[in-house]
């Protein structure tokens, strides 16, 4: 047998009927209060909202803020029906509601039935964006007892009011001797720099312009005087100047950049980088005082030259026009050095090693004389006789160490010259006007007796005196080909080489077979590389060969080597043939070539054209027997031109060119 369901045992029922009855009890004791929420609040308004001044005139009317559960209509809907000028700020998302647009449930902040006494604003703040108020709450998370902050806290006439002293008032409480010297600063407007995040807090880093040395220690109103908005806060001057100029003791004259000398651990105690200046310390200038460089504090405008602070320290008396950096150093006013090479006379070999006073007297060093004379006069073992340029024969290591570039003489040596004792041709020691012609020293060496002049150089060399030569190109009959191979007595006989003759007729007039026929002048035919090299250039008679002329030997037109007076017609040496008799063409060209005697080509104007009628250019069908003789008869015999003619005066088979000049 099955049990039955707990919930319908005997037991259960029981228990069931028993709590109806409980329930209904409550309901009629209460006068059905079991199920209300509370009294809604009394708080009115001078104004009249949805024919209401409070919550509590609507407490009968349930529907006034309540909608239907199924309907289309949401409890917020109902809100601002009645509270238009929330819709509004919410429509046009500006006003204090504008700023929460995001959220469209007023029970998030708002709530009612907490009595007629009761707040509609929620006391806990905790839950609440007061960030979009525009200060948040994030440092605020606590009061002072430790306890959470309530809206009242703040707000203490309503939450929709914040009165500025309320801020001094409750930290004030926290650090009064701060706040009294904080509003005294800066006023009552905390808010407009505060924003409830702290970021001009306690916990303010100033990144932008970090605090060390003693501007760590400094308050804020030394620097921020005045500034009662973050704007005017960071607007304030960052320029040392800006806060310092009034103690600045150089009045400006060093410029706004106090930070190149002090640093923020100490007005007074001032360090400077010379360095950055056009004057850099070194030496003992880096322990000196700055106020002897710089008397009465004058900082700009001094000189930068040695000679303006130690003028009166000058031994010299200003002779020099040098810089005294030129000598003195700045490790020590004694500690003397002078590069002579900056000067016009740069020391070198025992100059290097001779003392100063040795050349400067008596300390006078402007207006030195700077030639060797001046001071080794009296060491001048040839008493003036080469002059005064001492530099030229001897040198700086040494007074005997004596050298002589010939070279800067009118007179180089070389070859042999080199090596021959100076006294060989400066005899007695006399070197000026010294004579610099070969003949003046070789004279006596000549072989020639003077018959080839006095310049020996023209032959011989400094390597040697019999190793003689000589360019027959500077002459006026350069040697080429065989000419180079024939002893210079072929031509200079009996040694006599002025006045030799150039033309070839004079060697070669032996040599002659034309007996002067062809002239003297034989360079015209032959050659120097061989006398029966020869050539001739006929192009330059009035004969000039071409074609088959070219190639005939020279003896078949210049018989018996006659050359002179040699015909130029063809005729000379072309006979006419018996043919060719009488003829009206006295010259062979008319009709031959010298490219060949024949075939032979009429290059004259014909009477007729060659092609005429059937003569075909055969000039034996016209002409018989003599050229200049031709007969039309040969071809227009026949009885009929008779006819066709008949009646004309005159009119014979010799006459035709009369009427037909060009063979019509």
């Amino acid at each position: 047998m099955r049990r039955p369901l707990g919930c319908l045992t005997g037991t259960a029922l029981i228990a069931a009927m028993l709590a109806t009855l409980l329930l209904v009890g409550f309901v009629v004791a209460t006068g059905n209060g079991i199920f209300s929420p509370g009294h809604l609040a009394a708080t009115s308004r001078s104004e009249v909202l949805g024919g209401a001044t409070s919550h509590a005139d609507l407490e009968a009317r349930c529907e006034a803020c309540h909608a239907q559960p199924l309907g289309s209509l949401r409890m917020a809907d109902k809100c601002l029906a009645c509270h238009t000028a929330v819709k509004e700020e919410l429509a046009k998302g500006d006003g204090f509601h504008g700023r929460f647009s995001t959220t469209d449930e007023c029970r998030a902040c708002h709530t009612d039935h907490g009595g007629t006494d009761g707040t509609l604003t929620l006391a806990d703040p905790t839950g609440f964006p007061h960030e979009k108020t525009g200060f948040s709450l994030v440092a605020h998370p606590v009061n002072g007892s430790g306890a959470s902050f309530h809206c009242a806290d703040c707000h203490t006439q309503t939450v929709t009011k914040f009165v500025p002293q309320t801020c001094e008032t409750c930290h004030a409480e926290k650090d009064q001797p701060f706040m009294t010297a904080h509003v005294e600063a800066f006023g009552l407007g905390c808010r407009a720099c505060h924003d409830g995040i702290d970021t001009y807090g306690k916990d303010f880093t100033h990144e932008t312009w970090p605090l060390a040395g003693k501007h760590a220690e400094a308050t804020c109103v030394a620097c921020h005087k005045g500034a009662t908005t973050p704007e005017a806060l960071r607007a304030t001057e960052t320029t040392c100047a800006g806060c310092h100029a009034r103690d600045d003791v150089h009045e400006g004259r060093l410029g706004s950049a106090c930070a190149d000398c002090h640093n923020p651990s100490t007005w007074t105690e001032a360090a400077f980088d010379h360095n950055v200046t056009r004057f850099k310390l070194t030496g003992k200038h880096m322990q000196v005082e700055c106020l002897q460089c710089h008397v009465n504090r004058q900082w700009t405008g001094l000189g930068l030259t040695c000679e303006a602070c130690h003028s009166v320290d000058d031994p010299h008396d200003g002779q020099f026009a040098q810089s005294c950096s030129s000598c003195h150093t700045t490790t020590g006013w004694q500690d003397v050095t002078f590069d002579h090479s900056t000067t016009r006379f740069k020391l070198a070999g025992a100059h290097a090693r001779t003392d100063c006073v040795k050349c400067h007297v008596n300390g006078k060093y402007k207006d030195t004389p700077m030639t060797c004379v001046a001071c080794h006069k009296a060491d001048d073992a040839h008493k003036g006789s080469l002059g005064t340029d001492c530099a030229r024969c001897h040198r700086v290591t040494a007074w005997q160490d004596v050298t002589f570039d010939h070279n800067q003489t009118r007179f180089k040596l070389t070859g042999a010259h080199t090596d021959t004792a100076c006294r060989a041709c400066h005899v007695g020691g006399i070197f000026k006007g010294t004579p610099s012609t070969c003949y003046a020293c070789h004279k006596g060496d000549d072989k020639h007796a003077g018959a080839y002049g006095t310049s020996c150089g023209s032959c011989h060399a400094t390597k040697t005196w019999s190793g003689a030569t000589f360019d027959h190109a500077t002459t006026g009959f350069p040697l080429v080909a065989s000419h180079r191979s024939v002893a210079c007595r072929a031509c200079h006989v009996g040694g006599i080489y002025r006045g030799t003759p150039k033309t070839c007729y004079a060697c070669h007039k032996a040599d002659d077979a034309h007996d002067g026929s062809m002239g003297t002048n034989c360079a015209a035919c032959h050659r120097p590389t061989d006398w029966d090299d020869v050539t001739f250039n006929h192009a330059n008679t009035d004969f000039p060969l071409t074609g088959a002329h070219r190639s005939v030997a020279c003896a078949s037109c210049h018989r018996n080597n006659t050359y002179t007076g040699t015909p130029t017609a063809c005729s000379a040496c072309h006979t006419k043939p018996t043919t060719h008799q009488p003829s009206a063409f006295s010259g062979c060209q008319a009709c031959h070539s010298t490219v060949a005697w024949t075939p032979a080509t009429f290059n004259a104007t014909h009477t007729f054209p060659m092609t005429h009628r059937n003569a075909g250019g055969v000039c034996t069908k016209c002409h018989t027997g003599s050229w200049a003789v031709y007969s039309c008869a040969r071809c227009h015999s026949d009885s009929s031109m008779t006819r066709e003619h008949s009646g004309i005066s005159g009119f014979t088979l010799t006459t035709c060119a009369r009427c037909h000049p060009r063979g019509g």
